[in-house]
C-alpha cells in the first residue's frame, strides 16, 4: 500500500525498516556535514541521503490538519492550452496562434488499487449509532481532483486568487477556507437501496434497454450496487435520472465501467438540500452540495509506532466523513451500506421530479458495517479487556493446570512441557513410522538461555533433535528450525546465488593464502608474492647497478643466502640460454608440504585464512566493516548479510512455525514472548548449509563470525550495537481491525534509569511492527519487559483512524453536544490552560426545537427518525461561535487561546472526533502484568540492557574421511630427487633454442602446442582398422572360438547391416553434393549428410559410426581434403541423441594422419537400436580445405560402423563387429 509522504519518500522495503531508518537517522544526525544537531528532526531517504529541506517535520504523536489540498488543474472538463507568438523580421510582423485541448487523467468511476487506506467502521464490524462512517484515502489530493461544486470556481481560479493575495492585490480573507470535494460518504440501510424484483428483471425492468454487458437477470451486490458501463447507464429507463452526463469527460468516457446505487428521489433531495432553523427542507433551484465542504480534510501525521503508516517518517492522508448516523431505535443489529459516492455533476442537474423513481449515483468504494442497539459496545471496554488478558504465548492455563495437578507423573511432565510453550505434533521418522514429537516455535513463554551442547553446525538437522528421556518423546524443535532455514534459502534465488559466489570467493582466497603460507614456511623465497616483490623494489636500483659495476668475486646466490666464495672470478650476473633466464630454484620433493584440503596442515591454517577473506568481503569501501549505513565492498556480501539479518528478525517464516497451535493466541488477547536464540541459530545454520562442496565446512563458520562481527559492532556515530529482537508480543483483537495503525509506544522509566546512573535507551523502541493477519498485530523489541528500559506499553488510537461521532449522546429524543476546546497557539501556551481537558460547553438539542444541528426526520415533528443527518453549516457555525466567545486568554497576558473567524473542515473535524482512547500497561514489579511475564526475563537481568544476540553454532561440521589425513600423498624418495645444482650447472642450458632449417614439426607435436584460440584435439595412434593384416580369420581363432573384430562389407539382404548414404558439401542452399571454394578460400562449414537405409526389422545394435578423412598437403600425389583441422569442432544438426567427436588419428602402419570423426550414442548402455536411427547428419565448423587449383578435385573419405553382438556381454573386442561402408568420393570445385 502506497503512503504519500508529503515530500521525499523515506520508505525502506525491508522487514527491518524501523531499525535501519533509526540507525541512518542517528548516523546522519552525528555527521558534521549534515549541519543538524541531535535535537532536530532528521529525515533520511532510503538510500541514506539526508533531507535538509523537509517541510514542517512533525514530532511523534503530533498531527497537522488542512481543510483541503487542491491540485492546480482539476479533472473533468476540457482544458485548452493557447499559445501566441509574434515574429518580426524585415519590418514585417507575423502572428502565430495555436491551441491544444487536453483532459486531466484522474479517477472518475473507480479507484486505483491501494487508494483506500482504511475505513471505519471496518467492513463487517459493528459500532454504535452515534458513529459517522469515514474513509481514509492514501492520496491527499483525491477528494479535490474534480469539481464537487462549480459554484466555488475552478482550481485555476483558486490558484489565481491566491497569487493575487501573495502579490498584495487582494486580502487574505478573500481566499475560501473550504472547498467542496467531489467524493462524499453516504450511509444507507439495505432496504433504502434494495431494488424490487420487477425492476431487476422482466419487461418492466429499468435495465431492459441495456446491452449484454449487463448480465440478465440483474443482481445487486452485497452493498446494493450494480456494475455497468456509462453507455448502459444512459440506456436505463427514463424514470432513472443521473448526474453523469457527457459534459463530464471525453467521448471515450462511454466505455468506462463503474458501480452504481439507485437512491429514492425523496432521500436524494434531502441529502442535497439545506434546512431552516425549524427543520424544514429548503429547496433551491437545484441540488446543493455546499454542506459537504465541512466533511473532508487532510491530515499529516508522524508515522512512528504504526504498523502501516510507519513505513514513512511522515504520512499524509485525506479523510472523507459521512454526515448520516445509524438507526436510533433499532433493537437488533442493523446492516448499513457505506458508499464513497461521486457528486460530480450533481449541482448541474435538477431535483428529481414525480416521474423519476430513482437517482443513479456512482459508488467508487463501498462496504457494509453493523449498527448495534444502544449500550452494547464501546472502545474503552475493549481496551480495558486487553489489559486484563495479558499473558505469555502458550497453551491456555485451563489446559495446563489439570495436567500439572494430576497424580500421573507422565501428565505432569506433559504439563511442564506445555507450560514451556511446547505442543505435540505428528512426526514421521526416517524409517517411515508415524509417531509423536515435541515442538516449540521461536516464541517461548519463558527465558531460554544459550544451550551449551548446541555449538556445532549441522549437515542435515537430524543431529539437532533432542530426546526427552523422561517422556520418551523426541524434541524436533531445532531440527525443524534448521530445515525451515534451508528451505527458505532454497526458495530465494538471489540469496543462493550470492551465497555461492561468497563461498567461492572466500575459499579461493583462503586456499591460495594457505598454500602460499605453507610453502613460505618451508622456505621464504620459494614463492614470491606481489607484496614481496614490491618490498624488494627498494633494492632494485642497486641490483641493476651491480650488473655493470660489481666486480668479479662471488657466485650468484639466492636472496637471503650467504655469498659463496668457492668460485672466485665468476661474475654475480651472467647471461645464459633462454631457459636459464627464467630459471628459479625449486623446492625438492621431500621439502614440499602436502597442500591437500584434507591435510592437517591445511585444516590448521584454513579457518584463520577463511575468516580473513570473509572480513575483507564484509568491509565497506572506506575500509570499515559494512553496517548498512555505508557503501559495501561486495554486493554479494550485502545481499547475504541483509538476508541473514532479516531471518534473525524471523521475516518470511511461515506462521504455523511461529505459532504451532491456534489455541496459543485466542481472540481479544495480548500475548508476550521471548525469542529463542537457539531456534534462530538453527535457522541461520540451515540457510548457510547451502553451497558447500567440502567435507569440512569452515566457510560457513567464517561467514557466521563475520555476521557476529556485524552484530557486536557499534557503528560510527551511534551509541548502541546493531539491534536484534529478543522479545515481542502478539495482539489479537477487533481493535486491530478497527484501527490498523494502532499506535504502539514502548516507554522506559527515566527516573529509575537516572537513579541507577544509566542513560535512556538509544535504540529504536520497536524493531519490527506488522499486521500479520486480519485483527492480529505483531511487534518485536530488544528490551526486557518489566525492566527500567521497558517499564510500560501504550496503545493509542492513531491520529488518522480516529472515530467520528455526531455527538457525545444521541437518541430519538435529544442530541447532547460537548463543544471541545481548540487552540491556535503553540503547545507550551496551551498547556497553561488548566481546563484544557474539559469540555467548553454542553448543548442539548431536541427534534422539536429550533436552530438544531441535527435533522432527525424528513418531515418535521413526525418522529420518523429516517433522515439522521448533520445540519451544516449550522453545526460548524455553533462551534466557531462558542470558541470565539468562551476560549478566553492566557492568564496574565493578552494572548488569546483561539483566534479565527471562519468555520473550516479542519476545525469541524476536531469537533466530530470521538475521544482518543489509549491503553497503558504498567510492567513494574508490583503490577499484575509484571507477574504474568516474569518468566520472560533472564535470571540475571542486570541493568536491563539488550543482550548480545550473536550466533552460537560456531564449530565446523566435519565429514568422516575414508583415509587417514595426508595418506593420499606419497612423497618421492630423496635419492630420486633431481639435483638443482646439476640442473643449474648443466652446460646445455647455455645453448640457445635453434632448429635445423629443414625441420618440420609432426602433427602430434603441433597438436600439443597449439595457439590459445586453436581447438586442441586428442591424438590416437594404432594400426588402421581396415588393415587386412591385422584382422584375424576363422583359422586364427583361439580355442574359445571368439572373434575379436570382424570387418564385413555391407550387404543388401533384409537381415543385413544398415547402409549409410553419406554426402559431404559446403553449407549452401543450392548445392548439396560438392565442396565449393572461392578465390579467398576462407575456412568454411562442411555439411555431412548421413542417411541410414535399412530394414525396419533388423536387430543391429549400433555402437559407433567412424568417418576418416585423410590429411595431407595440396602438393601430395593423392589429393587430401584438408592438411589439418583447427576449427571449433562439430555438432549434430537434428539427431541430438548422438555426440559427434573429432579427433586426430595416426595410422602407424602407413605413417599417415587422419581426421577421425566419431558419432557416439548418448545412451548409458553404449548402444542404440539401429532402426531407431533415421539419420546422423552433422556440421563440421570452419574447416580449411586444400585448394585444388582451377577445376575439380576428388578426395576419398572412409567410414565404418561398429555394432554390438550380444547386449548382455561387456562391450569389449570379442563382442564387437565392424562393418565397412563403401569409400566416399568428395568433389571439391574451385570457382
Amino acid at each position: 500500500m502506497g503512503i504519500y509522504p508529503g515530500g521525499k519518500s523515506t520508505r525502506i522495503d525491508s522487514p527491518r525498516h524501523l531499525t535501519i531508518r533509526h540507525s541512518r537517522r542517528v548516523v546522519a544526525a552525528n555527521r558534521a556535514d549534515a549541519r543538524l544537531n541531535a535535537f532536530q528532526s532528521v529525515t533520511v531517504l532510503a538510500d541514506g541521503k539526508v533531507v535538509e529541506d523537509e517541510i514542517e517535520p512533525l514530532p511523534p504523536g503530533e498531527q497537522k490538519l488542512n481543510s483541503f489540498w487542491a491540485p492546480g488543474i482539476e479533472a473533468g472538463p476540457k482544458h485548452i492550452i493557447s499559445v501566441k507568438q509574434t515574429i518580426q523580421a524585415n519590418g514585417e510582423q507575423l502572428n502565430l496562434e495555436a491551441e491544444q485541448p487536453f483532459y486531466v487523467d484522474a479517477p472518475q468511476f473507480s479507484l486505483p488499487d491501494g487508494s483506500v487506506h482504511s475505513t471505519y467502521p471496518p467492513a463487517g464490524y459493528s459500532d454504535d449509532h452515534r458513529i459517522l462512517p469515514h474513509v481514509v484515502l492514501t492520496d491527499p489530493h483525491l477528494p479535490w481532483e474534480r469539481l464537487g461544486s462549480p459554484k466555488g470556481g475552478s482550481n485555476m481560479d483558486l490558484k489565481a486568487q491566491m497569487k493575487r493575495v501573495a502579490l498584495g492585490a487582494d486580502k487574505a480573507s478573500s481566499i475560501p477556507r473550504n472547498r467542496v470535494p467531489w467524493l462524499v460518504v453516504l450511509a444507507f440501510s439495505q432496504d433504502e437501496l434494495r431494488l424490487p424484483p420487477e425492476d431487476l428483471d422482466g419487461a418492466g425492468s429499468i435495465f431492459s434497454g441495456t446491452s449484454d454487458g449487463v448480465l440478465k437477470p440483474v443482481k445487486q451486490s452485497s452493498t446494493m450496487t450494480v456494475n455497468m458501463s456509462i453507455d448502459d447507464l444512459w440506456k436505463l429507463k427514463s424514470d432513472v435520472t443521473t448526474p453523469i452526463t457527457d459534459r463530464l469527460g471525453p467521448p471515450s468516457m462511454r466505455d468506462s465501467r463503474g458501480d452504481f446505487i439507485f437512491v429514492q428521489p425523496g432521500l436524494f433531495t434531502s441529502l442535497f438540500s439545506t434546512f431552516d432553523d425549524k427543520g424544514n427542507r429548503v429547496k433551491g433551484s437545484g441540488p446543493d452540495t455546499s454542506q459537504y465542504k465541512y466533511l473532508s480534510h487532510v491530515r499529516k501525521i508522524n508515522g512512528s509506532g504504526m504498523a502501516l503508516a510507519g513505513v514513512e517518517d511522515t504520512a499524509v492522508f485525506s479523510i472523507v466523513v459521512g454526515n448520516r448516523s445509524g438507526p436510533l431505535d433499532n433493537v437488533i443489529p442493523t446492516t448499513m451500506c457505506a458508499h464513497l459516492v461521486s457528486i460530480e455533476g450533481v449541482e448541474a442537474m435538477s431535483y428529481p421530479g414525480q416521474n423519476h423513481r430513482y437517482v443513479a449515483l456512482c459508488s467508487l468504494y463501498s462496504w457494509n458495517y453493523t449498527v448495534l442497539p444502544p449500550n452494547t459496545l464501546n472502545v474503552p471496554d475493549a481496551f480495558e479487556n486487553l489489559g486484563r488478558t495479558l499473558n505469555v504465548l502458550r497453551a491456555p492455563d485451563e489446559v495446563i493446570a489439570p495436567l500439572k495437578a494430576s497424580a500421573d507423573k507422565a501428565q505432569q511432565l506433559v504439563g511442564r512441557r506445555l507450560s514451556d510453550g511446547y505442543t505435540l505434533v505428528k512426526y514421521r521418522v526416517q524409517t517411515g513410522e508415524a509417531t509423536v514429537a515435541l515442538y516449540r516455535g521461536p516464541f517461548t513463554p519463558t527465558y531460554v538461555p544459550t544451550l551449551e551442547h548446541l555449538t556445532k553446525c549441522s549437515t542435515s538437522g537430524v543431529d539437532l533433535q533432542i530426546l526427552d528421556k523422561n517422556l520418551g518423546i523426541m524434541d524436533v524443535t531445532y531440527s525443524v528450525a534448521w530445515q525451515v532455514g534451508r528451505t527458505m534459502a532454497l526458495g530465494d534465488q538471489a540469496f543462493v546465488a550470492a551465497l555461492g559466489r561468497v563461498r567461492t570467493a572466500v575459499h579461493a582466497a583462503a586456499a591460495k593464502q594457505v598454500k602460499i603460507n605453507a610453502v613460505k614456511e618451508v622456505k621464504d623465497t620459494a614463492f614470491r608474492t606481489r607484496d614481496d616483490l614490491l618490498k624488494d623494489l627498494s633494492s632494485m636500483v642497486k641490483g641493476l647497478a651491480d650488473i655493470h659495476l660489481q666486480k668479479r668475486g662471488s657466485e650468484p646466490q639466492e636472496p637471503g643466502e650467504a655469498p659463496d666464495q668457492r668460485k672466485p672470478g665468476r661474475p654475480v650476473f651472467r647471461h645464459g640460454g633462454a631457459k636459464r633466464r627464467w630459471h628459479h630454484k625449486k623446492l625438492q620433493r621431500r621439502d614440499r608440504p602436502t597442500l591437500s584440503f584434507a591435510s592437517p596442515l591445511f585444516e590448521d591454517k584454513y579457518p584463520a585464512a577463511a575468516l580473513d577473506s570473509v572480513r575483507k568481503l564484509a568491509s565497506s569501501r572506506s575500509g570499515d566493516p559494512y553496517d548498512e549505513t555505508n557503501d559495501p565492498q561486495s554486493s554479494d556480501w550485502m545481499t547475504v548479510l541483509s538476508w541473514l539479518i532479516d531471518r534473525m528478525f524471523l521475516a518470511g517464516v511461515p506462521a504455523h512455525y511461529l505459532i504451532p497451535d491456534p489455541s496459543y493466541l485466542q481472540p481479544e488477547n495480548l500475548r508476550f514472548f521471548h525469542i529463542d536464540r537457539n531456534w534462530v541459530d538453527a535457522l541461520i545454520d540451515g540457510a548457510l548449509s547451502l553451497g558447500n562442496h567440502f567435507g569440512t565446512d569452515e566457510d560457513r563458520v567464517a561467514i557466521k563470525k563475520a555476521l557476529n562481527d556485524y552484530i557486536g559492532r557499534t557503528p560510527d556515530g551511534m551509541a548502541h550495537r546493531v539491534q536484534i529482537p529478543a522479545y515481542g508480543f502478539y495482539l489479537r483483537s477487533d481493535l486491530v481491525t478497527m484501527f490498523p495503525d494502532l499506535r504502539v509506544e514502548v516507554l522506559s522509566n527515566d527516573s529509575a534509569l537516572k537513579s541507577a546512573g544509566q542513560d535512556p535507551p538509544a535504540g529504536a523502541p520497536l524493531l519490527r511492527h506488522e499486521i500479520v493477519a486480519d485483527g492480529v498485530m505483531m511487534a518485536f523489541m530488544d528490551r526486557v519487559p518489566g525492566s527500567a528500559q521497558f517499564s510500560s506499553l501504550v496503545f493509542t488510537q492513531p491520529a488518522h483512524q480516529q472515530r467520528f461521532a455526531v455527538a457525545r449522546g444521541l437518541d430519538t429524543t435529544e442530541v447532547n453536544v460537548n463543544i471541545r476546546r481548540q487552540y491556535t497557539v503553540d503547545q507550551s501556551t496551551r498547556e497553561t490552560d488548566k481546563d484544557r481537558h474539559k469540555a467548553l460547553k454542553e448543548i442539548r438539542y431536541t427534534p422539536t426545537g429550533e436552530k438544531n444541528i441535527f435533522i432527525w426526520n424528513s418531515v418535521p415533528n413526525q418522529s420518523l427518525n429516517d433522515l439522521r443527518i448533520l445540519r451544516l453549516p449550522a453545526f460548524a457555525d455553533v462551534q466557531l461561535k462558542v470558541l470565539q466567545d468562551m476560549m478566553g486568554k492566557q492568564e496574565g497576558t493578552d494572548t488569546s487561546y483561539f483566534e479565527d473567524n471562519a468555520s473550516t473542515s479542519a476545525l469541524f473535524a476536531m469537533q466530530l472526533n470521538d475521544p482518543i482512547y489509549n491503553l497503558t500497561i504498567n510492567m513494574a514489579d508490583a503490577s499484575k502484568a509484571a507477574q504474568a511475564i516474569a518468566g520472560l526475563a533472564p535470571p540475571d537481568i542486570g541493568d536491563g540492557n539488550p543482550e548480545l544476540r550473536t550466533i552460537n553454532m560456531m564449530e565446523a561440521v566435519r565429514v568422516k574421511k575414508l583415509s587417514a589425513p595426508g595418506a593420499e600423498v606419497s612423497p618421492a624418495p630423496a635419492e630420486n630427487d633431481p639435483h638443482d645444482e646439476d640442473e643449474h650447472n648443466d652446460a646445455s642450458r647455455e645453448d640457445t633454442f635453434m632448429r635445423a632449417a629443414d625441420y618440420v614439426s609432426p602433427l602430434d607435436v603441433v597438436s600439443n602446442y597449439l595457439s590459445p584460440h586453436v581447438r586442441a584435439m586428442p591424438l590416437h595412434q594404432g594400426p588402421s582398422v581396415s588393415d587386412s593384416d591385422k584382422i584375424p580369420t576363422n583359422s586364427q581363432q583361439g580355442t574359445d572360438g571368439a572373434v575379436p573384430y570382424k570387418v564385413k562389407p555391407p550387404e543388401s539382404e533384409p537381415a543385413s547391416a544398415p547402409r549409410f548414404l553419406i554426402r559431404v558439401s559446403s553449407n549452401l542452399a543450392d548445392n548439396h553434393s560438392q565442396v565449393v571454394l572461392d578465390r579467398f578460400n576462407l575456412p568454411q562449414d562442411l555439411i555431412f549428410s548421413i542417411v541410414l537405409k535399412q530394414s525396419e526389422i533388423n536387430q543391429y545394435l549400433l555402437m559407433e559410426v567412424t568417418i576418416d578423412i585423410a590429411l595431407g598437403s595440396s602438393s601430395d600425389a593423392t589429393y587430401a581434403l584438408m592438411s589439418n583441422y583447427t576449427g571449433p569442432g562439430a555438432h549434430m544438426l537434428t539427431n541430438l541423441r548422438f555426440n559427434v567427436i573429432p579427433t586426430t588419428f595416426h595410422d602407424q602402419n602407413q605413417d599417415k594422419y587422419y581426421l577421425r570423426i566419431r558419432l557416439l550414442p548418448r545412451a548409458e548402455k553404449g548402444w542404440v537400436m539401429a532402426p531407431a536411427v533415421p539419420e546422423l547428419s552433422f556440421l563440421l565448423g570452419l574447416a580449411s580445405i586444400n585448394a585444388p587449383g582451377l577445376g575439380t578435385a576428388t578426395a576419398m573419405v572412409q567410414s565404418r560402423a561398429r555394432y554390438c553382438r550380444n547386449p548382455a556381454l561387456p562391450l569389449v573386442e570379442p563382442n564387437v563387429m565392424i562393418v565397412d561402408n563403401p569409400p566416399l568420393s568428395v568433389e571439391v570445385v574451385m570457382h
